[in-house]
């Protein structure tokens, strides 16, 4: 079975705007692109060179953009999102072995 960083990608962005409307801050067009950058240059690398977390990624993220020093955990995100990050989670643990 092959592996896709894509639907994670797409839905840490998607649950990330969600979250931050929560907290009614509005994510502009530019931001969500520099998250998805920065989520697609680390989860598009070869396994072994990936050295963040799809959270640590959405975290610094967070605290880089808008300051907020609240941590996001896997179970933040919605249950498809949670269920994607621990497929992330097998799949480098698969090839790193």
């Amino acid at each position: 079975m092959s592996y896709s960083p894509v639907p994670l990608i797409n839905g840490l962005i998607a649950d990330t705007q969600k979250y931050l409307i929560s907290l009614d801050i509005k994510i502009a067009k530019k931001e969500i692109d520099l998250l998805q950058q920065a989520l697609s240059s680390e989860l598009t690398k070869n396994v072994s060179l990936q050295t963040n977390t799809p959270t640590q990624i959405v975290n610094t993220f967070l605290v880089e953009n808008y300051e907020l020093s609240n941590k996001l955990t896997p179970r933040s995100f919605s249950e498809e999102t949670f269920f994607l990050i621990m497929q992330w989670g097998v799949h480098k643990a698969s090839k790193v072995s």
